[in-house]
């Protein structure tokens, strides 16, 4: 399974009680990686690992594709009677 969407069409094919320990499973598993973030977690350190920054370009691309956007912000800045 490679995508959010197999794995919750998988988990509906499921029994319900089956569904439900899963559920269980995953809300304790949150619960206890939750806990060990919390004790882990100094005076403001996240551990020492450096969280990733979101890749905007890659995203813009993604949803717009290879159209060149203009930058709304000249556009405004040259029509302000200024």
């Amino acid at each position: 399974m490679h995508s959010v969407l197999e794995i919750e069409t998988a988990l509906r094919q499921l029994p319900p009680q089956e569904r439900w320990e899963i559920a269980r499973w995953l809300l304790e598993d949150l619960q206890e990686s939750n806990l060990g973030n919390a004790e882990g977690k100094g005076s403001g350190d996240n551990g020492g690992r450096t969280l990733p920054l979101p890749d905007y370009s890659a995203r813009r691309r993604r949803i717009f594709g290879n159209k060149v956007l203009p930058n709304m912000v000249l556009i405004s800045r040259a029509q302000e009677p200024w």
